[in-house]
C-alpha cells in the first residue's frame, strides 16, 4: 500500500502546461460528436492506458490487471506517470491526434481544455450488449456531485456546469440538457481532519483543557474551534504543534483557501456564474484573514509557508502535530506511539470541503473504443471499486461506501471521505485553470507570509484572476 509519506507531490508546471493547453485547443476541432459504437468490433490483443501514479492510487488499479486479463483475455498495459510528465503528456497525446492511448485517466481542472478530445459515452451508455447485467454502468450509484462535477459536460460549452449537480445521475435527463458524459469517476479526493485520537481521550490532556478554555474537549466542528485547539496542542515541551496549513504556492494553497472560502459562505468555485472572481468578497477576506492568522500563529510548524500536501502528511505521520487537513488517508510512523480518527473539516457558515476527482475516459482518436469503454465501465464498477479499498482506493460509488463495514480499519476515514464528498465544492470549469489556481496560490502564500495584507493579495489576485478568466473561459 502507497502511504502519503511516500508521496512527493510537486509543484505543477503552469507555464508548460499552459502552453501545451493552448496549442491543444488550436489544433483540436470543435466537434464532441461520435458515430455509434461498434460492440462487435474485434477484439484487441492489448489495451493501453495512460494514467498517474501515488495521486489516483496507481497500485489499487494495478491490482486489477490479472481479473481484467482472465475476465476480458485482453493485456491491460498501463503507463504510469507522475503529475507534472502525464499533464503534458495527455495534452500532447491530443494535440496529435494519436491513437496510442486508448484510455486516459484525467484530472477535473483539465477536462474542460479536453473534452472536445473525449468521446462523449451516452451512445455507449445506451448499448445494450456494452452494458451486460448493468444497465448504463450503474450511472445512479455514482455520487451525483462527483458524477456531475468529474464527467458531465457541454462539449460546445465546456465551462458551462451541469444546473442540477445534486440529482440523481439520469441519463436522458444529462443527454436533454444539452451534456454527455466523458468519463467515469474512479479516485475521488476530498478534504478531511486527521486527528490523535490518542491525544484528544488522554485524560490529562482533557482536564488541561478544561482548566484552561472552560469546556470539554472535543473534535472540532467550527474554525474558531480548530484555532482554539491548534493554539492547546502546541505544546513545545512534548514537540508537538497543533496543526498544519500547506500554504506554499501550489494547488495545495488554493485547495486550503477555496474550503475555507466555501465555509465562511463564499462560492468555493472561486469563479461565479457570471465569469468574475469570486473571492474578492467579504467571506473572502475573512477566509484569507483566519488562514493568514493561523500560519503565522505558531501553532503551525516551522516551514509551513513553502509546505504542500506531502510535508503536511509527514508532519502528522511523524507525531509532530495533532491534526491536519489531507486527501488521503495517513500513517502514523512506528516510532509515533498513538491513534488516527478522522472527520469532516470545520465550517463557520456552511460546509464546502474541496474535492476533486480523477475520470477514465476513452480516447476519441482510439481504434478500439468500444473495447476502451468495456474497460473503463468494468474498471469502475462497484465490485471493482469495493476491492481496490483494500489498497486505499477512495470511491466514487455509493454502494461501494456502503460496503465498507466497521471492522475495517479505515472505517473512520472511508465514512469521513463518503460523506465529505456529498457536500463537497469543486472547480471553476475553464480551459486555464491551473493559471487561475497559481495565482490564488501566490495570493495565499503571500498573505500566510505576511509579505501582503490579505485585503492586498485578494486585490492583487482578482485582477489577475479576472485577466485570465477573460482569456481563458
Amino acid at each position: 500500500m502507497i502511504r502519503p509519506q511516500s508521496r512527493a507531490f510537486r509543484s505543477r508546471i503552469v507555464a508548460a502546461a499552459a502552453l501545451v493547453v493552448a496549442t491543444t485547443l488550436a489544433v483540436t476541432g470543435c466537434s464532441a460528436s461520435s458515430s455509434s459504437p461498434d460492440a462487435n468490433a474485434a477484439k484487441p490483443k492489448t489495451l493501453r492506458l495512460l494514467y498517474t501514479t501515488d495521486e489516483a492510487n496507481a497500485a489499487a488499479l494495478a491490482t486489477l490487471v490479472p481479473e481484467f486479463k482472465s475476465k476480458f483475455g485482453i493485456d491491460l498495459k498501463i503507463d504510469n506517470q507522475p503529475y507534472d510528465a502525464l499533464q503534458q503528456k495527455v495534452f500532447s497525446e491530443f494535440a496529435s491526434k494519436s491513437s496510442y492511448y486508448d484510455v486516459v485517466v484525467v484530472d477535473t481542472p483539465w477536462a474542460p481544455a479536453l473534452v472536445r478530445d473525449l468521446e462523449p459515452l451516452s451512445s455507449y451508455l445506451d448499448n445494450a450488449k456494452l452494458n451486460p447485467g448493468s444497465p448504463q454502468s450503474d450511472l445512479t450509484d455514482f455520487i451525483p456531485k462527483v458524477l456531475y462535477d468529474t464527467s458531465v459536460y457541454n462539449a460546445s460549452a465546456p465551462i458551462k456546469q451541469y444546473p442540477n449537480p445534486t440529482q440523481k445521475p439520469n441519463l436522458g435527463s444529462i443527454t436533454k440538457a444539452g451534456f454527455d458524459i466523458y468519463g467515469l469517476p474512479i479516485q475521488s479526493n476530498v478534504a478531511v481532519m486527521a486527528y490523535r485520537s490518542d491525544l484528544f481521550n488522554d485524560p490529562v490532556q482533557k482536564a488541561n483543557f478544561k482548566a484552561k478554555y472552560g469546556r470539554d474537549l472535543t473534535v472540532p466542528k467550527t474554525w474558531d474551534e480548530y484555532a482554539q485547539v491548534a493554539a492547546f496542542f502546541t505544546q513545545p515541551d512534548k514537540k508537538l504543534y497543533g496543526t498544519t496549513v500547506m500554504a506554499g504556492v501550489g494547488d495545495w494553497a488554493t485547495d486550503d483557501f477555496k474550503t475555507l472560502l466555501a465555509s465562511y459562505g463564499g462560492d468555493g468555485t472561486l469563479v461565479d456564474k457570471n465569469m468574475k472572481p469570486a473571492f474578492d468578497s467579504p467571506a473572502g477576506l475573512k477566509a484569507l484573514t483566519y488562514y493568514a492568522k493561523l500560519a503565522q500563529s505558531g501553532d503551525v510548524p516551522p516551514g509551513s509557508t513553502s509546505a504542500d500536501w506531502g510535508t503536511t502528511a509527514d508532519s502528522f505521520d511523524n507525531g509532530l502535530t495533532a491534526m491536519t487537513i489531507n486527501y488521503h488517508d495517513l500513517k502514523l510512523a512506528d516510532t509515533v506511539k498513538g491513534e488516527i480518527a478522522y472527520a469532516p473539516v470545520p465550517s463557520a457558515t456552511a460546509a464546502g470541503p474541496h474535492f476533486g476527482t480523477w475520470m477514465l475516459s476513452v480516447n476519441k482518436y482510439s481504434k478500439n473504443k468500444a473495447w476502451a469503454y468495456r474497460a473503463i465501465s468494468w474498471l469502475t464498477a462497484s465490485q471493482q471499486q469495493i476491492s481496490m479499498t483494500k489498497e486505499s482506493l477512495h470511491p466514487s460509488r455509493t454502494s461501494a461506501y456502503a460496503a465498507i463495514g466497521s471492522d475495517n480499519p479505515l472505517a473512520s476515514f472511508y465514512d469521513t471521505l463518503g460523506k465529505s464528498l456529498a457536500v463537497g465544492v469543486g472547480r471553476a470549469r475553464l480551459t486555464n485553470y491551473t493559471e487561475v489556481s497559481h495565482e490564488v496560490a501566490v495570493a495565499v502564500n503571500n498573505a500566510a507570509t505576511g509579505a501582503q495584507t490579505p485585503q492586498q493579495a485578494i486585490d492583487s489576485a482578482s485582477q489577475k484572476v479576472a485577466a485570465l478568466i477573460k482569456s481563458g473561459s
